[in-house]
Formats: C-alpha cells, sequence, structure tokens
C-alpha cells in the first residue's frame, strides 16, 4: 500500500493517503495505539474502502476511486462522554460547510448524522470514541461522501446520491474536499471550546423536517410527526398527537 502525506502552506495537516484499505476507521485506531501522541486532526484516507462501516452495525458501500472515504482524528479537551453528541454536531456541520462551498442546493442534515441532497444520502459519518474515565480522550471520526460515483446498488438507488448527479459542473479534487473537511472540523472544534450552544443552534438550523409533519415508524407503528429539535444530548423532540416525545436511534426511523 502506498502513502503520501500532504502539508498545508504554514499550518501543516496530516493527511496519509492509501490506495486501499478495509477501514479507515480501523487503521486510525491502530495508528493510535502506535504512535503517541498523533498529531492534532490527522487523516487517514484511501481510494478504495473495502470493508467501510455504517451506522447500526450496517456497511458503507462505495465505488473504488469515486468517493471519498476518510477518518479524521479529535482529540477534545475534557470532553465528558455524557456531551459526547457534540463530537457528531461538528462532524455534520463540517460537512454540510464543505459542501455548500459547491453551490448545491437542498442540503440538510438527517439526525443524527447523514447529510442529505433533498430527500437522498450523499455523505454518512461514523464516529468511534476512546475514553479514560469519564472522558472522551481521542475520537475517531469516519466520514464516507459519494462523490463522483452515479450508479448504486437497486436496493439503496432510490435514497442515494452523489455530488456528481447533483451538480453537472462539478469540478473537484476529492483530496480538495478532505482539506476543506479538515479545516472545518478543526474550525468547530476550537469554537465548541467556549460556544458548544452555538454549535446545536446550528445543527438545528441545518435539521432535515425539522417543523414539517412527516411519517416515521415509531416503536413499531406508522405515525404521523414533527420534529422540533435536537437536544445538546442528542435526543430527538418530536411532536406525535401533541404530545412531546424524546427518542434516541432505537425508538424511531425515518420513511422516506
Amino acid at each position: 500500500m502506498q502513502n503520501n502525506t500532504f502539508f498545508e502552506d504554514s499550518n501543516p495537516t496530516n493527511i496519509i493517503v492509501f490506495e486501499e484499505l478495509p477501514s479507515t476507521n480501523d487503521y486510525l485506531k491502530e495508528l493510535l495505539s502506535k504512535v503517541k501522541p498523533l498529531q492534532p486532526y490527522t487523516v487517514i484516507m484511501t481510494k478504495n474502502q473495502t470493508a467501510g462501516k455504517g451506522q447500526r452495525g450496517n456497511q458503507w458501500k462505495s465505488a473504488p476511486n469515486q468517493n471519498l472515504t476518510a477518518s479524521f482524528l479529535i482529540s477534545p479537551e475534557k470532553l465528558e462522554i455524557s456531551n459526547q453528541f457534540l463530537l457528531t454536531t461538528i462532524a455534520s456541520l463540517a460537512v454540510y460547510d464543505t459542501l455548500k462551498t459547491l453551490e448545491i442546493p437542498n442540503i440538510s442534515i438527517k439526525w443524527p448524522n447523514d447529510i442529505l441532497i433533498g430527500n437522498k444520502k450523499v455523505a454518512g459519518i461514523l464516529i468511534e470514541n476512546k475514553i479514560s474515565g469519564k472522558y472522551i480522550t481521542n475520537s475517531i471520526v469516519g466520514i464516507g461522501i459519494n462523490v463522483l460515483q452515479q450508479e448504486f446498488a437497486e436496493e439503496i438507488s432510490h435514497k442515494t446520491t452523489s455530488l456528481a448527479l447533483e451538480s453537472y459542473n462539478l469540478h473537484i479534487e476529492i483530496i480538495d474536499l478532505v482539506k476543506k473537511i479538515q479545516q472545518q472540523i478543526k474550525h468547530y472544534t476550537l469554537l465548541s471550546l467556549e460556544n458548544s450552544h452555538l454549535l446545536i443552534e446550528e445543527y438545528n438550523n441545518k435539521l432535515f423536517r425539522k417543523n414539517e409533519m412527516h411519517s416515521y415508524d415509531f416503536e413499531g407503528n406508522i405515525v404521523e410527526g414533527k420534529i422540533i429539535k435536537v437536544e445538546g444530548d442528542g435526543l430527538l423532540q418530536i411532536k406525535i398527537d401533541n404530545i412531546l416525545h424524546k427518542v434516541d436511534l432505537k425508538g424511531i426511523s425515518y420513511i422516506l
């Protein structure tokens, strides 16, 4: 496996690129166990990820050499486990802001950490934390973005898209997307030290289906509900039959 390290001007940032890896998250975890300390905001990127991981134990499938598959290191200062949703907020905002620079319309954050264009998923985020006592010492933020891929498996094609499908004039190098996301992650991480409440406000401002009536699978039943907001602990506030519920991922799923 060949790898290269990229550095940016007066602010060097470590981006290690592999031709192929099973999982960028797993590689970064292994690197963390061997190299101490690892440079802040280190990124492991691969052109072909063969065993990527998604939410709820799902596999993240990505066509070789067409998409962004990378893992970003965040080493937060004194972040308690109870506040771990802040990392989801940072990652989601970083990807959202990066894609907005491409002038693609109808981007939103689908709770907890998918990025949509319209009703279709274009990016996903998987976060794995290393914990010491009551604090998160390191966070590995795995990000997958469909960039150039234009054909998807039949079972997901109706709910999946790519940047290329949404922008006919797309001119972007995947490594440039990685650099932009890295910069945004650093920006929001530093901002969160004193203004974490502002980040959750920004997250809610970009929230998919906020204040709209839609169908959901809620505790095994199809219901009509209105998303109100996401709380700082990551719970979703949704109003169903005029009753406000606070739910986690196990309690509700979207019907798209």
